[in-house]
């Protein structure tokens, strides 16, 4: 009786044992294969950074080829304004044609004379039944100390990551030579903006119709020439005398 109690004791301890036994196994194996796939990832991250470094950088003239341009309908878009408050690309359609100006940041004082400038013919430009908008990366924050600095009375939008410029195809990346002059004067873009690369937008100009129809795109690879505010005024005074023929019927 003693010896058979005995060998029941000793045989359900054998296999407690070996049930613990398998139980730590399988959180061994569980752990293993979690860390497993923390490597992967990070692997994957790794291979990603390696990926945009060796890519190719996009140039200026690149962008200008492939950008949207005359005839393409412009992406729907929700940015933020200087006071950071939510604003809808078709609720500006709606109150008229629209002109789209990217500028590369309130560091840029190519972009800050031109906003300047086209703060000049706003009235012009509202004559002609049309509206501007202004978009950077910067965050809205810089948007206001741009429009600020400038007086514009436009609406200054923040682009964050460059996503919306991305779609309508403008975006380039620096050579590495430029990025390090950049970095020496204190401008380093992939901090300031948090991409990846040092990516900056053309320094385009669109004029869209109330329909999302982009009716004239400047594309300059040189970020030093700007579309001229008297060539938006004379485009925007063309399709009001060409929507006012149709209205009539001529």
């Amino acid at each position: 009786m003693k010896k058979t109690l005995f060998l029941t004791i000793a045989l359900f301890s054998i296999l407690t044992l070996n049930v613990f036994s398998q139980g730590e196994m399988k959180k061994d194996e569980m752990m293993k294969k979690e860390e497993m796939k923390k490597d992967e990832m990070m692997k994957k991250d790794e291979m990603m950074k390696k990926d945009a470094m060796m890519a190719k950088p996009v140039s200026p003239q690149d962008a200008a080829k492939t950008a949207l341009n005359v005839g393409a309908k412009i992406p729907s878009f929700t940015l933020s304004d200087a006071k950071g408050k939510s604003v809808n690309s078709k609720d500006l359609l709606k109150k008229g044609n629209l002109v789209v100006v990217f500028y590369r940041g309130a560091w840029c004082p190519y972009c800050n004379v031109y906003l300047k400038k086209m703060q000049d013919n706003l009235s012009q430009i509202k004559a002609q039944g049309a509206n501007v908008v202004a978009i950077s990366v910067e965050n809205p924050d810089k948007s206001l100390s741009v429009a600020q600095k400038n007086k514009v009375e436009f609406t200054v939008l923040s682009d964050p990551l460059l996503d919306v410029a991305r779609q309508f195809g403008i975006v380039y990346q620096l050579s590495p030579e430029t990025n390090e002059k950049y970095i020496g004067y204190g401008i380093d873009l992939v901090k300031q903006n948090g991409t990846k690369t040092p990516d900056l937008p053309l320094s385009a100009t669109y004029i869209v119709k109330q329909n999302g129809e982009i009716a004239y795109a400047y594309l300059e690879p040189d970020y030093t020439k700007r579309a001229e505010p008297s060539v938006i005024i004379e485009t925007l005074a063309k399709m009001k005398k060409s929507m006012k023929s149709k209205k009539d019927g001529k």
